[in-house]
Order: C-alpha cells, then sequence, then structure tokens
C-alpha cells in the first residue's frame, strides 16, 4: 500500500496510520515525492506512476488527485482518495475557500514556493483541533510548488474516467471546509465509485483509526 500526501505536507503526516497498519502486519509506505519550485502536477504524478503498478494506492488532499491520475494512467489494485481536491470539471465550490486562496496568486504567478498563513490554515484546513495542536501542525507544513498549486487550484488536471479500471473509493469528512461531501459525492459520482462518509475534517492523520479501517476493509472487499 502506498501513501501519498497532499499540497504542504510530507510523508511523516502519515506516521500514525503507518504505525497502525504496521500493528495489523499491513505493508504500508508513504510516499515523499520531490518538491521544487518547478515542479508541475505531473511531476508528481510520474514519482508515484512510477512505483504504483498493482499496488494499493491512498491519497490526501492533492494526493486523492494524484491517486485518480496515476489510476488512469497504470493498472493499480484499488485507488482510495481522501479528502480529495477535484478533477478539471468539478469545482471546488466553496467561495469563502476561492476568495481567501487569491491572496496567493502573486506568489503563484511570481513562481514562488509557498505556505498559506496560519489564519487560513486554521481556518480551512484544521477547524477541527485545538489551537496548540494546531500550530505544532502548520510548523511541520512545507512550502509547495506554485505550478502544481496553481494546476489544481484552476481545475487544469483532467482525468478520464474511462480510463480508470481499478476499484475506487472515496472518503469525506463531515466538517470538512475544504473537500466537503458535496464536492466529495461529485467526484466519486465521476467514477461510479464508493463513497464514504465519516467524522472529522481536513486534518486527518492524528486519528488513523476510522479511516484506516474503512481502507482495510474495502480492500478486503475487492482484493
Amino acid at each position: 500500500m502506498l501513501l501519498i500526501h497532499g499540497m504542504w505536507g510530507s510523508a511523516s503526516h502519515w506516521n500514525e496510520f503507518l504505525k497502525y497498519f504496521k500493528a495489523r502486519n499491513i505493508k504500508a509506505k508513504a510516499i515523499e515525492y520531490k518538491k521544487n519550485e518547478r515542479a508541475s502536477f505531473m511531476d508528481y504524478v510520474k514519482e508515484v506512476a512510477e512505483v504504483a503498478e498493482n499496488e494499493v494506492i491512498v491519497g490526501h488532499s492533492m494526493g486523492g488527485l494524484i491517486v485518480q491520475k496515476v489510476a488512469e494512467m497504470v493498472e493499480t489494485k484499488a485507488g482510495i482518495a481522501i479528502a480529495s481536491a477535484p478533477p478539471h470539471g468539478i469545482k471546488f465550490g466553496n467561495f469563502s475557500l476561492t476568495l481567501s486562496s487569491m491572496r496567493y496568486l502573486p506568489k503563484i504567478l511570481a513562481k514562488k514556493p509557498f505556505i498559506p498563513s496560519y489564519k487560513f490554515v486554521r481556518k480551512y484546513l484544521l477547524n477541527c483541533m485545538d489551537e496548540e495542536r494546531a500550530r505544532e501542525i502548520y510548523a511541520s507544513l512545507l512550502p509547495e510548488s506554485p505550478i502544481a498549486a496553481y494546476e489544481v487550484f484552476m481545475g487544469k488536471v483532467k482525468v478520464d474516467e474511462r480510463k480508470v479500471n481499478s476499484p475506487m473509493l472515496f472518503i469525506a469528512l463531515k466538517d470538512d471546509r475544504v473537500a466537503p461531501v458535496e464536492l466529495e459525492e461529485k467526484i466519486a459520482s465521476k467514477y461510479k465509485a464508493k463513497l464514504a462518509i465519516l467524522e472529522g475534517c481536513h486534518w486527518i492523520f492524528d486519528s488513523p483509526h476510522e479511516i484506516a479501517e474503512q481502507i482495510i476493509n474495502f480492500v478486503s472487499e475487492i482484493l
């Protein structure tokens, strides 16, 4: 099983999931794809695709969109997208998020890697965390490529669902302000895929139990 992090994330964010899977004798590895100021979304996809054939791939946020694109390109055992960013043709739909994101457009146009402000991250990504933990998480974030960020936020990533042959599962979190349930329903519908709706917000990494069990059960059903 390959775990793919999202925007501003890192492989280390999956540590609690890795511990959970290891305790159940499930082999899992978190991928740390290369980030640089000129990386495109497809650069990330190609890195994952090189090792994803015949694997179960799990992605969070932008990583969920990577899962979709990789599943279009190579034969995977299964694709699981958690709080996924949408492909071309499906809009984020949160006007407040879109408006708040516009302040980072100058950095994107200047092709400067960036991390959003703490206020932005706290409101949209960490809304279910206490203040102390939110500060710790924010300190762990990494600058994102402005090119990849632009492609994701502007809906430039096209996925041909007719070429996705592997079973897909989408997981939505009830209090997610970035990828709300309605958005994940639309994405899952694109692939005629299963959708699970769980408690939580966009930051999933502190309490892996319920999500990990959904993943384990889904994989057990299809393999």
